[in-house]
């Protein structure tokens, strides 16, 4: 059983939304977009706490500066999914079996459902609610009691960087330590054992090095002032590295197949160290859902990376939000959804289930994931042929009053990758875009392309497509005034008879087409923005009022 989808209706900074979950979500979005609101849905509602939450007159939704227009009802709705047809049959849901709605798919759901509203007085009442499949209340006994039920086997666990949470109070540690010692040295005998039978063997101190990596970890995000190791400085740093070294090679080593029972074993570690470190007790056939708040904070790109391989050998679910584009590169596209405020709404966008064809994802992990990640974060993708339009239109749009890193604008180039699997993916992550094309014969195409987007939606080709009206960039600038750059660079005196095609053929020969590019944004510099094309100067008007609009 795993949380599929949670549905938020006027609760704290979120009017609503609709999101949909895997085993593995990871969140993207700008400041303003709600996560705070929905990590607190999650941690208040699911989370292991004795006594249910009741909602409180903060937690209702107000636009930005106006709370005197509060609303006086919300409504959250989490869906709970089992893995496989026939799972909720499973000892563990035998509590939950009056709760189970069938659905056409053939799998059973559980749609649990809490209300909020506030009367007059301002007095706060909260409703929970089992539902059917057409979402009225089910006549249940002993709601509260079932709810315990399904928090008791998929709790919420929260972890975020120690520096925005308070010190955990000491009492939280409680008389379970020496226990828990017990039970992390039976576990860590457990895993040793495991181990010893796999050809590539750790020693028991590789192995306590690795736990300790991963302890080390867990200080990160429930201690304000991380491990407070003895020791110099220098030893303690050479034992740290030592530490993320061995915790990699336990990685590597129960990623292997036929290694589900040392994964099991790391998750019960894993949960005894969160014990450990807070007041969470956990059932032991317990499979929580994990929130990771901007694990990057902090953590180097390295560590970080040995950190998500020890997350991604937990047989849990797992939320994370980041804003750190090398995080984005190790998860696969499939799993990464952007949200966007808009007015109403926060808007979801994701792949889904569809996904891409097999070729268009290769091509879209190996240019966006991989090689551009930060280009998820991006507003707006202003698309060109090649690296000299990279070069030159960031340039041009300076000169012209554009940063086009604040407005959220990022220069993709798109002839290695091909156009039309951008656009399909641009179009399904909810992000703008805007392609300029040569005026050659494979132009022509691209803008073909183009222009068969736009036949299924509600677009105006001005918005998305500026041709030029020449063969290539060279072409278009020698032609706007720019010839004097490439006789220069291509060392033929400006008054020769000789045909443009063959100046730019020598000046290409003789420097490269992305030096030409510099060298023309240069000139354009010297000269002033009256010498950059209007047509250039009306397309980067048309990508900033396309980014603004998916601006908050």
């Amino acid at each position: 059983m795993y949380l599929e989808r949670i549905e938020i209706v006027g609760f704290r900074g979120i009017n609503r939304l609709s999101l949909t979950l895997d085993d593995n979500t990871l969140l993207l979005g700008e400041n303003a977009w709600g996560k705070s609101s929905l990590l607190d849905a999650l941690t208040l509602l699911l989370a292991p706490e004795e006594t249910l939450y009741r909602f409180e007159t903060h937690d209702f939704h107000f636009p930005p500066g106006d709370e005197a227009a509060k609303e006086r009802y919300l409504q959250i709705i989490f869906t709970f999914c089992e893995k496989d047809i026939g799972h909720a049959h499973l000892p563990r849901y035998r509590h939950l079996s009056p709760l189970w709605v069938k659905a056409e798919d053939g799998l059973s759901r559980i749609h649990y459902r809490c209300e909020g509203e506030m009367t007059d007085d301002d007095t706060v009442c909260t409703w929970r609610s089992f539902l059917d499949a057409d979402g009225n209340p089910l006549l249940l006994h002993h709601i509260d009691r079932l709810v315990r039920s399904i928090i008791r086997i998929h709790p919420v666990l929260r972890l975020r960087d120690a520096r925005f949470i308070r010190r955990l109070r000491p009492s939280s540690l409680g008389d379970r330590l020496p226990a828990d010692n017990e039970a992390l040295a039976q576990q860590l005998d457990q895993l040793t054992r495991e181990l010893v039978r796999n050809p590539q063997k750790l020693t028991n101190g590789e192995l306590r090095q690795g736990l300790a990596a991963m302890q080390q970890l867990l200080e990160h995000y429930f201690s304000e002032q991380g491990s407070q190791t003895a020791g110099p400085r220098r030893q303690r740093r050479q034992q740290e590295q030592q530490a993320w070294r061995s915790l990699d090679n336990i990685n590597r080593m129960v990623a292997e197949p036929n290694s589900r029972s040392m994964r099991l074993i790391l998750l019960g570690m894993f949960s005894t160290l969160l014990q450990a470190k807070g007041n969470v007790k956990l059932e032991p056939h317990a499979r929580p859902l994990l929130l990771v708040e901007d694990p990057e904070t902090r953590l180097h790109p390295i560590m970080l990376s040995v950190a998500w391989g020890l997350l991604n050998q937990l047989p849990l679910q797992r939320i994370t939000t980041t804003n750190s584009s090398e995080l984005v590169s190790l998860v696969p596209v499939v799993h990464v959804c952007r949200l966007v405020r808009e007015s109403g709404r926060v808007a979801t966008y994701r792949l889904g289930a569809r996904g891409l064809g097999p070729e268009d994802s290769r091509r879209i992990a190996f240019h966006i994931r991989f090689n551009r990640p930060s280009s998820l974060f991006a507003r707006c993708w202003l698309l060109v042929e090649g690296e000299t339009e990279v070069w030159l239109l960031n340039e041009l749009a300076r000169q012209c009053g554009h940063n086009f890193e604040a407005e959220g604008v990022r220069v993709i180039e798109f002839a290695q990758c091909g156009l039309k699997p951008l656009l399909k993916f641009a179009r399904r992550m909810g992000i703008e875009w805007h392609a300029l094309v040569d005026g050659d014969e494979a132009g022509r195409k691209y803008a073909n392309t183009v222009r068969n987007m736009l036949d299924n939606h509600e677009d105006n080709e001005r918005d998305r497509l500026t041709a030029l009206p020449a063969a290539d960039m060279e072409h278009f600038m020698y032609k706007e005034g720019f010839s004097p750059v490439y006789h220069r660079v291509a060392a033929v005196p400006i008054n020769a008879q000789m045909p443009m095609r063959k100046v730019i053929l020598k000046a290409v020969h003789r420097a490269s087409k992305p030096d030409l590019a510099i060298e023309v944004a240069m000139q354009a510099g010297e000269w002033g923005t009256d010498a950059v094309p209007s047509l250039l100067k009306k397309m980067f008007s048309r990508v900033i009022w396309l980014a603004r609009g998916r601006a908050d």
